[in-house]
């Protein structure tokens, strides 16, 4: 046990605005959010092909449609919430997050429920109606948390801490939804679909938990809205193309939606990609599969904290870059593994670099919407999401729709036991040479993004400012320092 004391060592939690109590409750929503993600976009998937027989083609129109919804519901759901008025004895974000999480579980679990024996239309149709509802409850969901995480930890450092605490968390519980599909839906195993049903019924109750601990133990209050809001100018066109031309103007917007776009696209369905791989690439067992995922898992849990200690230490931009490496060797690994030692090697670089990546970008997101409050005086993390996904829309679902399409174009059979070469070799190209590329091309926009460790530092103390009426002195474990008492 002496090296995990020597791990925790390098780490210490950040003495600023919040407890670690705290920063523990902000830190569920996200995997909970993760978890229901990986249920409906990998585990599902993957059933819906190999267990109820639903065609690759319908699943990639369903894609289709999905994307154009969420082209609709984003962007008007960004501004609503931006807009909203914090409300005594209801609140704000944390009410629409509430008055979600009813609609977000009954969906989850009533997808579980189509049956093989309906016709692929009315699979398709059922599948879709489904998606659709269970999105505009999960878009809702996770605009408001993204708004409210960003005014309940203000500072760099507290949203790394929060970052660090949710990569335990989702790794843990995404452990409860990936077993389920490494176990009975990879290798040989009877693929029994009450079983499945039975068992993932249980990881949808640990959903609920997760979901049900946030939003009911933490806490909103009209101090956190009383400077930046939004909520003033209401819903007027001239007010929103005021908005949306601050936002157009930032440099490190574009370069920053660009990268986020490009770099980690295809990590949305790794885990699909993972299921297929490990079922007729690799042909491995369910317990292999289970214990390479489980493997890689583990490493990363072990080197997080320290992850966290050199992203504060040398700043975010040039931690992804350094990310990169691994990343990008764990895939190279990963075309030409051959066992599935070999994957749990890929997959253990794959993800220390997606790790290191996502810890480091958080803040810097973040860090662009607090520029952004700073040069127009009001906060937009609402409009900030809606923007995005109006111009994410053209190229949404495009990694399931061009997953799937690599393996039907490569001769994949649903059901099969046994799949064609060729067949094999799309499953291997679309899992590990579709994301180099995409890691490849988002790196040219990051290396035009505008903010140095400096900046990163200077936007930190002004979000503390607007919220905590405080300034952050720099060093791990200084004291809050009243405004009014600096001065």
């Amino acid at each position: 046990m002496q090296w995990l004391k020597s791990i925790a060592g390098q780490y210490r939690f950040t003495r600023t605005g919040i407890t670690l109590g705290q920063k523990w409750l902000l830190a569920l929503p996200g995997p909970a959010m993760s978890l229901s993600s990986v249920l409906i976009h990998n585990v599902y998937i993957k059933m819906y092909t190999d267990v109820i027989g639903l065609d690759p083609v319908y699943v990639g129109l369903i894609y289709f449609w999905f994307n154009l919804w969420n082209m609709l519901n984003d962007p008007v759901f960004g501004v609503l919430i931006d807009k909203m008025k914090y409300r005594p004895g209801k609140g704000k974000f944390l009410y629409l997050m509430r008055i979600t999480v009813p609609f977000i579980l009954v969906c989850l679990a009533a997808m579980l429920f189509s049956s093989p024996d309906w016709p692929q239309k009315t699979l398709f149709l059922v599948l879709l109606g489904e998606l659709f509802l269970f999105d505009t409850a999960f878009t809702l969901f996770g605009i408001s948390n993204n708004c409210y995480q960003l005014i309940a930890a203000p500072t760099k450092e507290e949203r790394i801490d929060v970052d660090v605490l949710r990569g335990y968390i989702s790794n843990i519980t995404s452990f409860f939804a990936t077993i389920v599909p490494t176990l009975l839906l990879v290798g040989s195993a009877q693929k029994n679909r009450m079983q499945i049903i039975s068992i993932l019924m249980g990881v949808i109750l640990l959903n609920m938990v997760l979901y049900l601990l946030s939003v009911t133990r933490l806490k909103e209050t009209p101090e956190m809205y009383s400077r930046g809001s939004a909520d003033a100018d209401g819903i007027r066109l001239e007010t929103i193309w005021r908005d949306v031309t601050s936002i157009f103007k930032m440099k490190a917007f574009w370069t920053w939606f660009f990268h986020g776009m490009l770099t980690f696209g295809p990590m949305g369905i790794y885990f699909t990609a993972y299921l297929y791989y490990m079922d007729h690439v690799i042909k491995a067992s369910g317990v292999q599969a289970t214990v390479a995922d489980t493997g890689s898992m583990i490493v990363v849990l072990a080197i997080l904290p320290v992850i966290g200690t050199q992203v504060k230490r040398i700043g975010g931009k040039r931690s992804i870059f350094l990310g990169m490496i691994p990343y990008l060797t764990g895939l190279g690994i990963l075309f030409l593994a051959v066992n599935w030692w070999q994957v749990t090697l890929a997959y253990i670089l794959v993800q220390f670099g997606r790790y290191v990546a996502s810890t480091a970008g958080g803040p810097l997101g973040a860090a662009i919407i607090d520029e952004n409050e700073r040069l127009t005086g009001t906060r937009k993390t609402g409009l900030f999401a809606a923007v995005s996904a109006i111009l994410a829309a053209p190229v949404g679902g495009l990694q399931m729709i061009l997953f799937m399409g690599i393996l039907k174009a490569t001769g994949y059979q649903e059901q099969a036991a046994v799949q064609s070469a060729e067949a094999v070799m799309g499953i291997r190209v679309a899992t590990a040479l579709v994301p180099v590329a995409f890691c490849l091309a988002g790196l040219l926009p990051l290396a035009l993004f505008p903010y140095t460790r400096a900046k990163e530092e200077e936007l930190s103390q002004f979000s503390a400012e607007q919220r905590l009426g405080a300034t952050i002195l720099p060093g791990p474990l200084q004291p809050v320092v009243p405004v009014d008492a600096a001065e």
